[in-house]
């Protein structure tokens, strides 16, 4: 069972949605107070499961000294009989706390906001806090936005690349505390609704259905309802007196909007003019859009871009550079969060690769269906160059296990590109229609439901495939580091056949070496070719074909997470698009042709 559906809170909507109306009025409101309500909950999580978030916010636009007040409605169900309620709020002064009808008391501690509840709140019962508020807007003038101390929370930046003033939101990774009261974690999914008010000449845009606009005495409201749950850093309002707009719809009449600068407005095109066609490649190969329409907004935010839950944030300075690529490569990025992170969302940090490896796969293959099998294979070259480097300074395992860790240990071209490379290798070893069938089924099942892991998802696919991927997933997603090898063959045997053995070299990895499949190529001297598949599961593997071969070609098709040696390591030659070069004293190994690029620097990974 999922919660991908909402009832509106009367006595009906509650016993229709399977929701036991709460034993005491007093601390958990009448039932007309309680928005949200949902059929599964997901009572792994503490204390509570956020259902949703009520947004009022009203904008002083002083210049430079910006302000904003605020009031958050929760609703929660208790995982537990509860007396106080723990929530996240970054600084901010609050005005009044009350729960359901009642006033409650509260205490801060740093981030950490607690709630006294009037009366004890029993397991399963529903109940709402509500949260009035103030605080300065951030001024993000100056702030680099890679910034993670700096950049964040509600902002405005008074001249952005058209020197004029913007106001905007990122809540990523857990920064939705600077400007909200909440559960800031995303494994707790929520719905929100917003009812933002800034001056009349300004438009606003947020998650979800533009349900309308009112006029106010101080400006304007705009009322937005996004009324499936996401991650709480997917929650965004941003606001701009000169964004010009174009519109399209996919094939399935989804509403795609682009919202950019005057100075961005020629490259929109070029940029977003395939959003139809990814989506709707998206849309066949994973399952419908669910999020109702798809807003790409030109703005100030970090890292190339942010997957905001139908609101997309495309960083400003994309629209500077004269090759549109990478910021079309972003868009799509973005979108395809839209299946992996916002519509099936992970448990835990260390689980970030579910999320963004899975999210750079679906970017490759929408690349690969638009733009041709060979700019497929150069963004597939791609990763892999951005993991080599990487694992060169700092390599970690894809997904590290024990306690959770602070994502910022991680966020680099691991969960990105190699969890990309990851999903690729497992669609080798199911085979590309038992893939395809699963990973349907998984954003089904899991949409807009309970978080997931690692362990969830190998243990879904080996019961789907009847597949052993213990080994696999111990090596790749467990351990870190990624396989050297050395290929050499070698004529034997009465049947003129040949020898080939491969070794695993790497000074870095799983004492037993990786498990994982290697496609071959033999090559004859009339250059026909057999395709031929070792199980690598020591460090050393010999096998025997019965084909005379003039040459082996390791990893035809590109598809394996390694490095294959060449030069004085190895008589293979490399593939044209490679080239040899020394990894490290004793070992050359073909390398993708690509220009030198720091570490870790995803060239279109988008962020996050």
């Amino acid at each position: 069972m999922t919660r991908a559906f909402v009832c509106l809170a009367t006595l009906a909507a509650a016993v229709a949605c399977g929701a036991s109306p709460a034993p005491d009025r007093a601390v958990t409101g009448d039932d007309a107070e309680i928005r949200f309500r949902a059929g599964a909950i997901d009572e792994a999580l503490p204390e509570v499961d956020a259902l949703g978030y009520e947004v009022e916010l009203a904008v002083d636009d002083t210049p430079n000294e910006e302000s904003f007040r605020a009031t958050v409605t929760g609703t929660y169900v208790a995982t537990e009989d509860l007396t106080e309620l723990t929530l996240d709020l970054d600084g901010n002064e609050i005005d009044d706390v009350s729960v359901g009808a009642r006033p409650a008391e509260h205490t801060r501690d740093g981030a950490t906001l607690r709630v006294t509840l009037p009366e004890v709140v029993k397991r399963g019962s529903t109940f709402s806090t509500r949260i009035a508020y103030h605080g300065a807007i951030r001024q993000a003038d100056g702030q680099d936005p890679d910034d993670f101390a700096g950049f964040g929370g509600f902002m405005v930046k008074q001249k952005n690349t058209d020197g004029a003033r913007i106001f905007t939101t990122l809540s990523w990774p857990s920064k939705a505390r600077r400007w909200l009261p909440l559960r800031d974690h995303p494994r707790d999914a929520a719905m929100v609704t917003f009812a933002a008010t800034f001056p009349a000449t300004f438009t606003v845009l947020a998650n979800g259905k533009h349900v309308r606009t009112d006029d106010a005495p101080n400006g304007r409201t705009w009322r937005y309802e996004a009324l499936t749950p996401m991650p709480t850093y997917d929650f965004h309002v941003a606001a701009y007196e000169g964004w010009n707009v174009d519109r399209a719809r996919s094939a399935s009449k989804v509403p795609i909007a682009s919202y950019t600068y005057a100075s961005g407005k020629p490259k929109a095109k070029s940029i977003f003019g395939d959003l139809g066609a990814a989506l709707d490649y998206f849309e066949g190969f994973v399952g419908p859009y669910r999020w109702g329409t798809a807003t790409f907004i030109q703005e100030p935010i970090f890292g190339g871009g942010m997957e905001h839950a139908s609101v997309v944030s495309m960083d400003e300075t994309l629209f500077v550079a004269d090759d549109p690529k990478e910021a079309r490569a972003v868009a799509f990025h973005e979108l395809a969060h839209h299946w992996s992170g916002n519509l099936v969302h992970f448990r835990r940090w260390n689980d970030l690769w579910l999320s963004e490896g899975f999210t750079e796969y679906l970017t490759a293959r929408a690349i690969a269906r638009l733009d041709g099998a060979e700019a497929g294979k150069a963004h597939w070259r791609g990763y892999l160059s951005d993991v080599l480097k990487q694992d060169k300074v700092d390599p970690h395992p894809l997904a590290p296990a024990g306690e959770e860790i602070d994502v910022l240990e991680i966020f680099d071209s691991i969960p990105y590109a190699k969890g990309a490379l990851t999903v690729r290798m497992l669609e080798q070893i199911v085979g590309e229609a038992a893939w395809a069938k699963f990973l349907r089924g998984w954003f089904d099942r899991h949409g807009f439901g309970k978080a997931v892991d690692t362990e969830q998802l190998r243990s879904e696919l080996e019961a789907e495939t009847k597949k052993d991927l213990r080994r696999f997933f111990e090596t790749f997603v467990r351990g870190e580091g990624h396989p050297e090898l050395k290929v050499s063959y070698a004529s034997s045997g009465d049947d003129d056949g040949v020898d080939v053995t491969i070794e695993q070299l790497q000074t870095t990895g799983p004492a037993g070496g990786f498990a994982f499949p290697l496609e071959l190529d033999l090559v004859r001297e009339d250059g026909a070719t057999e395709r031929v598949v070792i199980d690598l599961t020591t460090p050393k593997v010999t096998r025997h074909f019965a084909t005379k071969v003039k040459t082996v070609v390791a990893d035809p098709d590109e598809l394996a997470l390694a490095v294959v040696g060449c030069g004085q390591t190895s008589p293979l030659e490399c593939k044209p698009a490679y080239r040899c070069s020394v990894v490290r004293s004793g070992f050359s190994a073909c390398l993708p042709r690509l220009s030198d690029t720091p570490p870790g620097d995803e060239r279109a990974k988008g962020a996050p």
